[in-house]
């Protein structure tokens, strides 16, 4: 005999929707900081004539966190710009041989930048690199792209392989 409450069933989250779910917060997050940093320095400027200091600084560590974690989403998500010269020239038949061959090729791509970027982020900790006027630590920008890379390369690759 069953209960009166039903009970419901949440569908299971894989790591992929978790970890989608998790870049896509982290990215609107960083995306409205950007924005309010950018606001607050322009008021101030204009206003009080006293400019947000380090907003510069600011603008470029969170435009790059930002492209990086979109990174993955974009690639997951088969939303690159493509150019399809090739589809219309060779027809269907061509697509579906070029398709994996790109695919694979763009994951080999980030894979090399995950690499060169970890090795440069790497680089930088030793280094103890900062920003001239707030003194950020570079490093953990660095680290960021690079995984966000080897994401992207993984994802590429699962693209590439899919039927």
């Amino acid at each position: 005999m069953s209960s009166p409450i039903e009970t419901v069933r949440r569908p299971r989250r894989t790591a992929s929707s978790v970890l989608q779910t998790v870049l896509t917060a982290a990215a609107g997050t960083l995306l409205v900081a950007l924005t309010l940093v950018t606001c607050i320095d322009v008021v101030a400027r204009y206003w009080f004539n006293a400019p947000l200091s380090g907003a510069y600084e600011l603008t470029e560590i969170f435009l790059a966190s930002l492209i990086f974690l979109a990174l993955p989403l974009t690639t997951a998500r088969n939303e690159h710009v493509e150019v399809d010269l090739l589809d219309a020239a060779g027809g269907p038949r061509l697509a579906r041989i070029v398709r994996p061959v790109t695919g694979l090729l763009s994951a080999g791509v980030l894979a090399i930048f995950a690499w060169r970027l970890w090795d440069h982020a790497a680089r930088l900790a030793e280094d103890g690199a900062v920003t001239d006027s707030l003194s950020i630590p570079l490093a953990p920008v660095g680290f960021l792209a690079a995984g966000a890379c080897a994401i992207s390369a993984l994802a590429a690759a699962l693209n590439a392989l899919r039927p």
